[in-house]
């Protein structure tokens, strides 16, 4: 570890290899916790290279406790750390896209740097977000969507909670938590918090095996950077499929979305957040439903069940007036509880 910090200092970058060494001396409890919190800062002083977010993927891969699912299943969980104000987007799209037919296995945590975490939403919503693995499996097979509740999941994350915390700030944690699904997806919808990101985050998990991939940032005007695609200015995304790379611009318009300010989107807790999710699903108008369009859309490119952007929209929307997304979300509650 002290040859890696002398080399983060000169402010060179890691090998994937080292990356890898120095993440798996963490993950296994050996690193002096003075240490740690300089790694962490370290890496958070500049983006992380793409080599590095392989060998930390890979580091953290090799100790999760693993969920078996279809080769098909597709994870929306994102970055975090844009200090997001606005409530559970992708939550709620992982939701409408398992109502839609593809098998999400939304991978999330509690709040750290947002006002509500997925796994603070989802408890609000009656789920059981620490349901065993078999249960989880279970939910899977019957309502195609489960939550993987980090923690469970990377045990070994125990050896960095109070550096994180005492930080503060985003860490290299934050990326690599949508590269470590537990239940393997290939199929993946990440948000990150700047648009310099979104390029790497996207190489990274092609190389790290998945085989369809959106990663989005999102602008706002008025809040600035998010990790979602953006109903109040344009999205930066990378796509790939078919061992083909794609950069483009999404705006709302272009998919007959009104363009809304991030405001009507604020909540200040997780109940709120819970509250603006069931007034979507209920089939509720405005913007909050617009952006759930929106990125359910993306989850089910990404999961091949749209064509285009506009066709995931169609679906979506059929998916909520119809009360299947409603539907899916009551049995995630029902199968969680019933352990």
């Amino acid at each position: 570890m002290m040859d890696i910090l002398r080399k983060l200092y000169r402010r060179k970058p890691l090998s994937d290899q080292e990356a890898r060494q120095a993440f798996e001396e963490i993950m296994t409890g050996q690193t002096d916790p003075i240490q740690l919190g300089a790694f962490l800062a370290l890496m958070a002083s500049r983006p992380p290279t793409v080599e590095e977010l392989m060998g930390a993927a890979a580091a953290m891969r090799r100790f999760v406790i693993a969920v078996q699912a279809p080769p098909e299943v597709i994870d929306t969980c994102g970055a975090g750390g844009a200090n997001s104000k606005i409530f559970n987007v992708s939550t709620t799209a992982a939701i409408v896209a398992a109502a839609c037919g593809v098998t999400v296995a939304k991978h999330g945590n509690q709040a750290v740097t947002s006002r509500s975490g997925s796994a603070d939403v989802l408890r609000e919503l009656g789920v059981n977000i620490q349901a065993p693995v078999d249960i989880q499996e279970r939910c899977l097979r019957e309502v195609q969507l489960a939550f993987c509740y980090a923690p469970q999941h990377h045990p070994a994350m125990k050896h960095v909670a109070d550096a994180r915390k005492a930080l503060g700030f985003p860490t290299i944690f934050n990326l690599i938590g949508p590269l470590t699904n537990p239940a393997g997806a290939k199929r993946q919808l990440v948000g990150v918090p700047t648009p310099d990101l979104v390029p790497l985050v996207a190489q990274a998990l092609w190389r790290l095996g998945a085989q369809r991939i959106m990663v989005a940032c999102g602008h706002d005007p008025e809040a600035g950077l998010m990790c979602e695609l953006s109903i109040s200015g344009p999205t930066d995304l990378c796509l790939y499929e078919s061992d083909e790379m794609k950069k483009l611009t999404l705006n709302p318009v272009d998919v007959g979305l009104a363009t809304s300010p991030s405001h009507t989107l604020e909540i200040s807790s997780p109940r709120q957040s819970a509250d603006m999710i069931l007034d979507v699903l209920k089939g509720g108008r405005g913007p909050a439903r617009d952006i759930v369009l929106l990125n359910s859309a993306a989850a089910l490119w990404v999961g091949m069940k749209a064509k285009t952007m506009s066709h995931g929209i169609k679906l979506a929307a059929e998916a909520i007036d119809s009360g299947r997304a409603r539907t899916t979300l009551q049995k995630l509650v029902d199968i969680t509880n019933a352990a």
